[in-house]
């Protein structure tokens, strides 16, 4: 055999050096088991020796006996076999494959039995599986459908003797259910009335609540502005409508100009406190003059100072620049006489103006 197998190696490179071409075909025509050795290596990486262990030391055998025989009916036994051998272990390892599937599968139908029985009351025997409990399953049901079938049976008889006591059955029960059922929406609509109402109330305890707290803290607020300033300082008054108005008599400037004399820093500073005490109210500065000089001129001299006095509060409570609005009323609101120099020092002031509660 070895002899043999040394004396095709030797044709075969002859026919290379010769140019001929050394594919598999021509390894074939050469050795004419071929074919039938690939199928059988074939089935061995399939698995084939450990799967089916009988099958291949039978195709072995017959391999053996083609190699000795060297006869081609045997090498076609031979390639017809290992195929079987290749196709029956590449069957079984996708079977192998779909295994843990087929099991999975196997628990799912388990689980959708048990829920079918607890949904119907009935509970499946814990050592059944697959038909068996599927089987169980249904003799199970048939027989709660049975006693069903007598409850209803029996339902249905004292149905009828209850129908014939109180007359005409379907209108009896018409009347029964459309009067529960009046009944029914009429307690869910009061029991909705009752929730609303006390809904109701809840929200306008908390709000009443909320605005006394707000009101009770503005008041408070006020009483606290109203001491911080001396009465030659300035003046706290609370109009109609519950605006707050600071008036503020000590604000120095120059004589006709708009700018703010020295030390008034801190007299700003209070003011902005005052302010931070009413969070979220709108807040207008207005300027006045006295009546001396003229009114148009009195009235440019008022918005600028007014604007001067807005700026400084916008930094001192780091707010944004127009934050705070601007009015000058120039000599147009007094609120002393222009016929002495106390009346005329009062109303050359600025109104801090703090809006109402929304």
């Amino acid at each position: 055999m070895r002899r043999k197998t040394a004396i095709l190696a030797m044709f075969a490179s002859l026919v290379a050096l010769a140019g001929a071409p050394a594919g598999p075909a021509s390894a074939r025509a050469i050795d004419p088991g071929a074919t039938a050795r690939e199928l059988v290596e074939q089935a061995r990486r399939a698995g084939g020796k450990g799967t089916l262990p009988n099958a291949w030391w039978d195709l072995e055998a017959r391999l053996r006996d083609a190699d000795a025989q060297e006869a081609a009916a045997d090498w076609t036994a031979v390639e017809s076999q290992a195929r079987r051998l290749v196709n029956a272990a590449e069957f079984l390892n996708q079977m192998r494959q779909h295994k843990s599937a087929l099991e999975a599968l196997l628990g799912r139908y388990d689980q959708s039995l048990a829920e079918i029985g607890a949904l119907y009351g009935v509970e499946l025997a814990p050592e059944l599986a697959g038909g068996p409990a599927a089987a169980d399953l249904l003799e199970r049901l048939t027989a709660a459908r049975l006693r069903h079938q007598v409850e209803v049976d029996s339902l249905r008889v004292e149905n009828r003797r209850l129908a014939g006591t109180v007359g005409d059955r379907a209108e009896s029960l018409e009347a029964l259910v459309a009067s529960q059922q009046a009944e029914i929406s009429a307690l869910r609509k009061k029991l909705w009335d009752t929730e609303l109402r006390a809904g109701i109330a809840e929200a306008d305890r908390s709000a009443a609540e909320s605005v006394l707290t707000r009101k009770q803290q503005r008041e408070e607020a006020i009483a606290a502005v109203r001491d911080a300033f001396g009465k030659d300082e300035a003046e706290l008054t609370v109009t109609a409508d519950g605006a707050v108005v600071l008036r503020v008599f000590a604000l120095a400037f120059g004589v006709g100009s708009a700018d703010l004399g020295k030390g008034q820093e801190k007299l700003v500073g209070r003011i902005a406190d005052a302010i931070a005490r009413f969070p979220g109210a709108a807040v207008t500065v207005e300027g006045h003059t006295d009546d001396s000089g003229g009114r148009d001129a009195n009235l440019k001299l008022s918005q600028k100072r007014a604007a001067v006095v807005a700026r400084q509060l916008e930094k001192k409570l780091s707010l944004g620049v127009d934050a705070i609005a601007t009015a000058g009323h120039g000599p147009d609101r007094p609120i002393a006489s222009n016929g002495t120099n106390a009346g005329k020092a009062r109303n050359r002031r600025i109104d801090v103006v703090i809006g109402a509660l929304p």
